[in-house]
């Protein structure tokens, strides 16, 4: 009885932990736990425009597209990059070159949302292949404290094909 008691546990222990893994044609990645794939939005592609919600304020997005078609780091990491700032006001933008083990460009965007919470959000994009990437994290400055590990693990586990 013993052995079916340890076998049901790795077996139910292997489903929890496989479930928040996303494993796609453009790219993979391992959720933390509460974080969800929001596949409701008008824009969701589950290969190329993902969005995942986490606890609170958390977010990221995933927008991955080929170079064949135009797309370039530049051009979605700036237009990314006015976009969100006119949603803040008190903004602070940082220039950054690294995401995870990434090289590539994007910008740290501090400041107000709609001028009442402080918030964050971190957009950097990189090449591999015929492959362009953006991605995006966003939360409120109390939430990237409050939830830093599950950001590390969403950098640390997240790879484009």
């Amino acid at each position: 009885m013993r052995k079916i008691s340890i076998v049901w546990l790795l077996f139910c222990s292997c489903i929890i932990a496989s479930s928040a893994d996303i494993d796609r044609k453009t790219f993979t990645l391992s959720l933390p736990d509460k974080w969800t794939e929001n596949t409701k939005d008008d824009m969701y592609s589950p290969d190329s425009f993902i969005f995942f919600e986490g606890p609170e304020s958390t977010f990221f997005c995933v927008v991955i597209g080929q170079k064949s078609a135009g797309a370039s780091v530049d051009a979605l990491v700036n237009k990314q990059r006015d976009v969100m700032v006119k949603k803040f006001t008190d903004v602070t933008v940082t220039e950054i070159t690294k995401w995870s083990s990434f090289d590539g460009n994007g910008f740290k965007i501090d400041g107000k949302v709609q001028g009442i919470a402080k918030a964050r959000v971190t957009m950097f994009g990189f090449e591999k292949g015929d492959n362009v990437c953006l991605v995006e994290e966003y939360a409120t400055l109390g939430d990237y404290i409050t939830y830093a590990r599950d950001f590390q693990k969403l950098r640390q586990s997240f790879r484009l094909k």
